[in-house]
């Protein structure tokens, strides 16, 4: 239940504290005051998009505030998702020129997760939810709201959603294979043209270096020599070096440090001879070989450069084309695995679209006699209203997210007058009263306890909307019932009475709230019958 709402800075309003309680609620006020500023202000609270467009002029941020009493389902399923709740809730949306802001007991929440937690608090209807009763899809969820199948159709929505997973898999499998059949030579030849070059980085690297080798054979051989030459010439200038040090460490002690790093830079001359003799016999003797290197160099440049990989792409790419082609192998197997399983998934899926179609067939009748009666009680004694169901032909391509039904809510509003579709026939005004009825029956929602009616009024007056008024203030028994109304006949059956006023100014124009009492009430209901100064008239009314 809505307890508390603050707005600030929003529009035309500038702060507005409000304190709600539970039963009937109504806000009047003359055309064009800014009672729809309070809908707007609670559909973003609930998550809705809105932007820099809702700023108060020249006002850098706007606020909306709002707390609620909750139940202890709705405690638990909040808790569920990672909140600690206990017996309120407090939500907060702050709004700027550049970015959006929500909160949930001070921790910020995205708009996404506020819409979700709100669904759960309060239902917002205006002319626009009216109309939705004209969608097929809304029609066919209503009726297994009224029957209680949300379950069943949950259940099988997730099959469908399998299925249909399946179904895509089997689809994609299927054209890789036909793919894999039209390219089947290609495929070979490419696999054969990697093959034969047998592709192996290191290989490529050796003979990289071997080419280098070869080409510069002489200057190697050159360098190794005089390499040689000029180390031995320094093994021997640093023998006769040691000698002497290690004479004259005998007489000066501190040389002898010298003298180790010395006859190790000695060890290190002699390692360095072997290796340089080891490179130097592992030299071709030639450069017979160039050729060959070259020609096999060619082949891996010419490949990398088809393929555009390098020699370790063309190895992966050879075991994709490998994978490809398996699939002649392997996957027509897999084919018919996934045709069987996809069969059998069919099978249950239809199976459960044809329970779902058996309840609601089952169950419409009663519902049907239920709206009439809630129809008849708002003003249309002599209203007829028929649900029209029809079952596709049983198989995959009548399915839908919904089932395999096909939906439409008929109606006849006088006696002589044939059924006929609801967006065909029904005016504003029998749409809203529909609506109304729908809602009187929908009470399953647990946790839900604050309905706003904005534009219930729409197209009735006199006695019809006395028994609006009546409905209204008999669901406001079990629900918080906030209504916007024009109508004196549907504000006389409130228990709480808001006033909306537009105050214009010099320099702009504002909007306040006010809950009016006693006299102030008779005076807001005198307004309403066409005369603000006969208090006797609205208490004769009130009466």
């Amino acid at each position: 239940m809505l307890l508390e709402l603050k707005i600030k800075n929003f529009l035309l309003l500038d702060e507005v504290q409000l304190s709600f309680d539970k039963g009937f609620i109504v806000f009047t006020g003359e055309t064009g005051a800014g009672k729809s500023l309070l809908v707007k202000a609670l559909k973003l609270l609930l998550g809705e998009k809105g932007g820099a467009n809702y700023l108060k002029p020249n006002c850098e941020q706007a606020e909306i505030e709002a707390l609620f009493s909750i139940d202890n389902s709705l405690s638990k399923k909040l808790e569920e998702m990672g909140y600690t709740i206990e017996e309120e809730i407090h939500l907060k949306r702050i709004i700027t020129s550049s970015k959006q802001r929500a909160f949930l007991n001070g921790s910020p929440v995205s708009l996404a997760e506020l819409s979700t937690i709100t669904k759960e608090l309060i239902s917002i209807t205006s002319q626009h939810e009216h109309h939705s009763l004209l969608s097929k899809e809304n029609q066919l969820k209503l009726l297994d709201e009224f029957l209680g199948l949300k379950e069943k159709v949950f259940a099988y929505q997730n099959l469908l959603n399998k299925y249909l997973s399946l179904k895509r898999e089997w689809q994609e499998l299927k054209e890789k294979i036909e793919e894999a059949l039209l390219k089947k030579d290609f495929l070979n030849f490419q696999i054969s043209e990697i093959e034969e070059l047998k592709p192996d980085p290191k290989e490529e690297e050796n003979l990289l270096k071997l080419r280098e080798q070869l080409k510069h054979l002489t200057q190697l051989r050159e360098l190794y020599s005089a390499l040689k030459e000029n180390l031995e010439k320094l093994y021997e200038d640093l023998s006769l070096t040691l000698n002497i040090l290690q004479k004259l460490s005998k007489f000066e002690s501190s040389l002898e440090v010298r003298g180790k790093s010395l006859e190790n830079l000695y060890y290190e001359i002699r390692e360095l001879e072997r290796e340089i003799q080891s490179l130097e016999v592992a030299l071709p003797e030639d450069e017979r070989d160039l050729d060959a290197i070259e020609a096999r160099l060619a082949k891996y440049e010419r490949l990398k450069k088809k393929y555009h990989r390098d020699t370790q792409g063309l190895l992966l790419y050879y075991a994709e084309l490998e994978k490809e082609l398996s699939l002649l192998e392997t996957g027509e197997d897999q084919l018919k695995e996934l045709s069987s399983t996809l069969e059998n998934l069919e099978r249950e899926v239809l199976e459960l679209a044809l329970n779902l179609s058996e309840e609601r067939f089952k169950g419409k009748t009663k519902i049907e006699r239920l709206l009439i009666q809630e129809v008849h009680t708002l003003g249309m004694e002599k209203a007829i209203f028929e649900i029209s169901l029809k079952r596709r032909e049983s198989r995959a391509s009548s399915l839908t997210p919904l089932g395999i039904d096909e939906i439409d809510f008929l109606f006849s509003p006088n006696p002589g007058l044939p059924l006929r579709p609801l967006e065909k026939v029904a005016s504003g005004g029998e749409l809203s009263r529909i609506f109304l009825a729908v809602r009187s029956l929908i009470k399953e929602r647990k946790g839900l306890g604050t309905f706003i009616f904005d534009e219930v009024d729409t197209g009735i007056g006199g006695q019809t909307a006395i028994k609006v008024g009546e409905k209204l203030k008999e669901l406001s028994k079990e629900f918080q019932i906030i209504c916007i109304t024009h109508l004196p006949q549907i504000a006389r059956f409130a228990d709480h009475h808001f006033v909306v006023e537009k105050v214009l100014g010099e320099r702009e124009t504002k909007t306040f709230f006010k809950k009016v009492e006693g006299k102030e009430r008779l005076r807001e209901l005198a307004r309403m019958l066409g005369d603000s100064s006969n208090i006797e008239l609205a208490e004769k009314f009130l009466e």
